[in-house]
């Protein structure tokens, strides 16, 4: 049984979120930590909301240029999304597009252009290729096949 979820729990999560947008990334971060931990707690590591705080956490990680706990936050939020929502779900997706864009922020383009390619190929059947996530993926990839080139040429 899930317990009910406090109300603290949406209030410190969007309180971190403007922290991070402030760029006060070492609040934001422990906000979300904090969230993380309560959401864990009440719900189970596998949970939408647990995974949602997940990515939040992965999100400041990123913002402030710690890219490797990024990394690491942001991949095992697309393995469990994967294994709870399934592989077409926009959530999982859109942790796939993460999880590129910070192999991308590493160097690892090659790593970068293959999550941004599985996950364009996706987002085309599933939302069509006109759609604004589409769209943002292919310029993702794009952007990640630029930066592949240009790491070769020098």
């Amino acid at each position: 049984m899930v317990k009910e979820q406090p109300a603290d729990f949406n209030v410190s999560f969007h309180l971190a979120r403007f922290h991070r947008v402030s760029r006060r990334y070492g609040r934001a971060i422990r906000l979300h930590q904090e969230a993380l931990a309560q959401r864990e707690s009440a719900y189970g590591s596998d949970h939408p909301e647990t995974l949602r705080s997940c990515t939040a956490l992965a999100n400041s990680f990123y913002a402030a240029g710690h890219f490797q706990i990024a990394l690491d936050l942001f991949q095992v939020t697309l393995e469990r999304r994967t294994k709870t929502l399934g592989p077409e779900h926009p959530d999982t997706l859109r942790s796939r597009g993460s999880l590129g864009n910070c192999y991308h922020a590493t160097g690892d383009y090659g790593t970068a252009v293959r999550l941004h390619r599985e996950t364009l190929a996706l987002r085309e059947r599933i939302l069509g290729p006109d759609h604004p996530s589409t769209q943002a993926s292919r310029n993702n990839l794009a952007k990640a096949e630029q930066a592949l080139q240009d790491s070769k040429a020098r």
